[in-house]
């Protein structure tokens, strides 16, 4: 994603890691590229589907490189352990 663009990307992303939060899923990068791909296919705008379409390309390529330098990852990643401390009490 392109810098102008990281923001909105960001939030593409985490609403496919929210959507998988409440549906009580593992979030793991697949599981959230998965997301990603259904987000697009329910999707009925251009301009959207290609803002997932970037998002994806973009977290497809930073698992790549290394999920543990990509801090928003590694903070989105990190969602398995709150829900699963929550899920505890």
């Amino acid at each position: 994603m392109s810098n102008q663009r990281d923001e909105k990307g960001y939030v593409i992303i985490g609403e496919a890691a929210l959507s998988l939060a409440l549906k009580d899923l593992d979030i793991t990068v697949p599981s959230i590229i998965r997301e990603l791909t259904r987000m697009a296919e329910g999707s009925i705008s251009d301009e959207r589907i290609h803002s997932i379409s970037e998002a994806r390309n973009w977290l497809v390529q930073a698992t790549e490189r290394d999920v543990e330098s990509v801090p928003y990852i590694k903070t989105i990643l990190g969602l398995n352990d709150e829900k699963s401390r929550y899920s505890k009490t």
